[in-house]
């Protein structure tokens, strides 16, 4: 695990890792929508519910710039996928509060949802770039 990955390997690892977050986020919508825990009556946005097109470009956007800054990391430092997994996890363990402060009128099972939804793209970026290195 000491050799060092190219650009377009990473990129690669968070494109795979994009599209599985997404997928994977998208289903948990559909799931979680369709059972009522995920209700059109809590705005996300200003006067805007959730929708599978947030859901998918909150996916997509957070992975591709990870996997960038995974680069950064790798690029420039001794250990960088040690660090990028410490970082990455230390701002999960952040995200977790967001749902809970950032917006109104919300559900405990709501911010459950959210957060688990947070835990799939990190987990599944952390996965690729892991398994690209190998």
């Amino acid at each position: 695990m000491n050799t060092k990955l190219s650009f377009k390997q990473i990129i690669i690892a968070g494109v795979i890792a994009a599209g599985v977050a997404a997928v994977t986020n998208a289903i948990l919508f559909f799931i979680f929508h369709s059972a009522g825990v995920l209700t059109d009556d809590i705005m996300v946005q200003p006067n805007q519910p959730l929708n599978i097109v947030a859901i998918i470009m909150a996916s997509i956007i957070p992975s591709l710039i990870g996997a960038c800054i995974f680069f950064l990391f790798e690029k420039f430092g001794k250990n960088g996928l040690k660090i990028f997994s410490m970082v990455a996890i230390i701002l999960l363990v952040l995200s977790f509060g967001n749902p809970f402060f950032g917006i109104p009128n919300v559900t405990i099972a709501y911010c459950i949802v959210l957060d688990i939804m947070h835990i799939v793209v990190a987990l599944s970026l952390l996965y690729f770039i892991r398994r690209a290195k190998k």
